[in-house]
């Protein structure tokens, strides 16, 4: 936070020294946000307390599943309008757990760059803007494209509460195309680049991630809609063998992703959405005396949700619902893969279950139904408080007979589980959640949050070998302090 400080002084000195010579070709605004919370987590590998009682380094019949933490999210941001349609952005981002010790002698209030970019305003052609350089892309909902490393982890290790990063940037090339009411966006992003591995039998030319897409959306606001298009491939050659805890992805896949998204407010007050996407493709599942095996990709994945406001009300209470489906893999393991690949998403559904059950074929974006009902109200003048329900269904069952315990198979790949510690039973009732939250305004600068999360394990979840059981409740409760500048 130190460091933060200092280059922020320093940045800010810049601008005003430089502000008054160059006032006529360039004006510089700085802004940002600090966010300080508290976390309390329970049972988040779902182990009851007996199971997950210390026997060497605590007490007896203690929970070591129990966590809380404190932690700081600090955002700076610089934009500076030049000449000729050229604008320059810069943030700066640091995400720390609280410990004075190891953030004062160690990198866990490292600052790090969230966007430095470059934008080029109707360049060489008066309806085309271009902006190199790391960004956000964000399409939609962020049903498909939102987070290079999807919102149940993050690529801070130091960060304990990965799901609640606020890092989702890109290195990237985006070309928009303005023909108002119509937009045609291209997108380049690399996502990952390989610079060197001993076991590679080649040069490493050809070993790196990147993400292509096109985005044509058009603005129907006349009628209170809009409607977009997309396709975006997903192309990863790495070199190194396949494992079966990655085959679902890597090492070398080309993933296509097709749909369509649309919204519309058909009466006052009333909302409506919906988007469906497939996916096509291959990836490489194995190499044999020195020749690829392939597998071909074939999912799909839809949405639709809606909510309708009581204007007429003090309160202005909001109802709202949702159904989400996404296609998962079956028991024979064979043929085309069904299991949906959550690629790049940026939906939460459910606060707990969103980081439990994180990962390809797992139930929460990937293998599921999920059915979400909720409501919100303003109770009070600046005070809000909203209430949601999720219920989850497999698309596929986890296992063919009750009390087994999961393996890595069939793509399963829980970012935040062991699978092998879990034990499953043949129902498709993965589990719900509820969740409640209040949020006030204490000025227009300064927010207050207080929220909590529920997650029940349902039968599928409740298998059990000996005294090993995972069907406890995981919870987790939320207090926030938000201020922006």
């Amino acid at each position: 936070m130190k460091r933060l400080m200092i280059l922020c002084v320093i940045m800010t000195a810049v601008a005003l020294i430089a502000g008054p010579a160059f006032a006529e070709v360039q004006n510089v605004k700085v802004s940002g946000d600090v966010n300080a919370g508290g976390v309390y987590r329970n049972s988040y590998n779902l182990y009851p307390a007996s199971r997950n009682a210390l026997t060497t380094s605590g007490e007896e019949g203690q929970d070591s599943d129990n966590n809380n933490f404190l932690y700081t999210q600090a955002r700076v941001r610089i934009d500076a309008d030049l000449t000729d349609n050229v604008m320059a952005t810069i943030r700066l981002l640091s995400e720390y757990d609280w410990c004075t010790e190891s953030n004062t002698a160690g990198d866990g209030d490292n600052l790090d760059i969230d966007l430095a970019n470059v934008t080029l305003k109707e360049v060489f052609y008066a309806p085309l803007t271009v902006i190199v350089g790391r960004q956000e892309l964000r399409y939609g909902t962020a049903f498909i494209i939102g987070d290079p490393d999807t919102n149940g982890t993050s690529a801070d290790s130091n960060f304990t509460a990965a799901d609640l990063s606020l890092r989702k940037s890109f290195d990237a090339v985006r070309a928009i195309l303005d023909y108002n009411p119509l937009t045609v966006e291209g997108i380049f992003a690399k996502i990952d680049e390989q610079t060197g591995a001993a076991t590679l039998p080649n040069t490493n030319e050809n070993d790196d991630e990147d993400l292509f897409g096109v985005n044509v959306a058009y603005d129907l606001s006349d009628n209170n809609a809009e409607a977009e298009a997309y396709w975006f491939l997903n192309r990863d050659q790495n070199q190194d063998a396949a494992t079966a805890s990655t085959s679902h992805n890597t090492p070398g896949h080309d993933i296509h992703t097709f749909g369509l998204r649309g919204s519309i407010e058909p009466m006052e007050n009333l909302n409506l959405l919906g988007e469906f996407a497939l996916q096509r493709g291959d990836f490489e599942t194995a190499s044999q005396d020195s020749v690829t095996v392939k597998r071909k990709q074939e999912s799909l994945a839809y949405q639709v949700a809606g909510d309708f406001t009581f204007a007429d009300i003090e309160w202005m209470p909001v109802i709202r619902a949702g159904w989400t489906h996404y296609s998962g893999e079956g028991f024979a393991d064979d043929g085309d893969y069904n299991a949906w690949i959550p690629l790049y998403e940026d939906q939460t559904h459910g606060v707990v279950a969103n980081y439990i059950l994180s990962g390809v074929n797992g139930g929460q974006n990937s293998n599921a139904d999920i059915l979400n009902i909720g409501a919100s109200a303003d109770v009070m003048e600046d005070l809000s408080v909203s209430i949601d329900y999720y219920n989850f269904l497999l698309d596929e069952k986890l296992v063919q007979a009750a009390n087994t315990a999961l393996v890595t198979t069939r793509g399963y790949n829980y970012v935040n589980l062991s699978e092998a510690s879990i034990y499953a039973n043949d129902s498709d009732e993965l589990g719900y959640e509820i969740d409640i939250a209040l949020n006030y305004d204490y000025t227009e600068d300064v927010k207050m949050g207080l929220s909590a999360g529920w997650f029940k394990p349902g039968k599928a979840l409740e298998g059990e070998v000996s005294t090993e059981r995972n069907d406890q409740t995981a919870l987790q409760v939320l207090a926030t302090l938000d201020v922006a500048f």
